[in-house]
């Protein structure tokens, strides 16, 4: 019989290593059924969203240190 410690959990979250998105793309597909990763993205699209994917990293990186 295993028992539960719920200090496990916060342990577990705890040691989670901290990730960085380092690149990213958008994937399309088109009405053929082919998929296609659009990668020069013009810098006033790009901008908003790279804002966005750091907010991202942000609330892994809070929920991982605080264990929420």
């Amino acid at each position: 019989m295993v028992i539960y410690n719920p200090e496990d959990d916060n342990r577990l979250e705890i040691e989670k290593p901290k990730r960085q998105i380092v690149g990213w793309s958008i994937r399309v597909e088109w009405d053929n059924g082919e998929e296609e990763d659009l990668i020069d993205v013009p810098d006033d699209v790009s901008g908003p969203i790279d804002l966005w994917l750091s907010e991202i990293e942000q609330d892994q990186h809070e929920f991982n240190g605080q264990g929420i």
